[in-house]
């Protein structure tokens, strides 16, 4: 099928597709594009108002990524090669700068369904189909259902007792308020101290009134002085960053060389593969 049909079912309209795909992260975007080659009709549906998956919900004070740049572009030619990163391990605006780079360059967005939660999805051995859901009210057919939700598209919320009695504000790293949060001059409370807890503390504590940071567990501390009271300090190394210059005033040499080698060997590891006397990257 090379167009989209309408029709009607349970007196809503119904639209027909080859493909659907749930989420418009990195492999919601790529599928997206290599599917239209392929000449299916074919649509995303994506939660969010904007491409980019976890990295639109991704907006709270300090998120960055945890590995070097190249790591979060697309491997083709045209989809890296122009495009640079200020920093090594990049924030998530200009993450969401390189989605809507690609968006632009490959003309996405007239194919993916913002603001489209998917509410339900139910195949049909008669047909062959699938029938799905939305939170709009729309109602799709489609031959196949890719999720591209990846791992982290649920966010985990403890059961933590009181937490429903709190009159407080309270937000979740992955569900961030787009217009953002100020906390300046107010009480703030950290849970947890995984990647997101560090980066949210970090810039907290240069506004906030006062910052508590909780966490399950100390890996490694030594006590303190006054350890007949109970009381334990936590001690940990600094090392230099990757990013910033040593004392010599040079960046150090073996990080940025893996960079580099990171960078060359993607790439070389891109490997061109003949499919119906055409040439795709893979």
């Amino acid at each position: 099928m090379n167009t989209i049909e309408a029709r009607r079912m349970d007196n809503v309209e119904t639209e027909e597709l080859d493909v659907v795909i749930g989420g418009a992260g990195f492999a919601g975007l790529y599928l997206l594009d290599r599917l239209r080659n392929m000449g299916m009709a074919v649509q995303v549906f994506e939660a969010g108002d904007g491409p980019g998956g976890v990295w639109y919900w991704n907006c709270y004070p300090g998120a960055h990524v945890d590995s070097p740049g190249p790591m979060y572009q697309f491997s083709r030619d045209d989809l890296w090669r122009d495009w640079k990163f200020s920093e090594l391990y990049p924030s998530w605006q200009e993450i969401r700068e390189y989605f809507h780079y690609v968006d632009k360059k490959l003309g996405l967005s007239r194919d993916i369904r913002f603001n489209r939660r998917v509410n339900e999805a139910e195949f049909d051995p008669a047909s062959n189909r699938w029938t799905v859901r939305s939170s709009d009210g729309s109602v799709t057919r489609a031959r196949y259902f890719v999720l591209c939700t990846g791992l982290g598209s649920k966010p985990y919320i403890p059961e933590l007792p009181g937490l429903s009695d709190f009159v407080g504000e309270r937000h979740h790293t992955a569900l961030w308020p787009q217009q953002g949060l100020d906390l300046a001059g107010k009480q703030v409370g950290v849970v947890g101290t995984g990647a997101s807890g560090v980066q949210v503390a970090q810039e907290a504590a240069a506004v906030a009134a006062h910052l508590t940071v909780l966490r399950r567990a100390i890996r490694s501390h030594t006590r303190s002085a006054g350890r007949r009271s109970g009381v334990s300090t936590t001690s940990f190394s600094r090392r230099p960053h990757p990013r910033c210059p040593t004392r010599s005033g040079k960046r150090r040499s073996n990080e940025f060389g893996r960079l580099v080698a990171l960078r060359r060997g993607l790439a070389r590891s891109t490997t061109s593969l003949r499919t119906n006397n055409r040439t795709v990257k893979s």
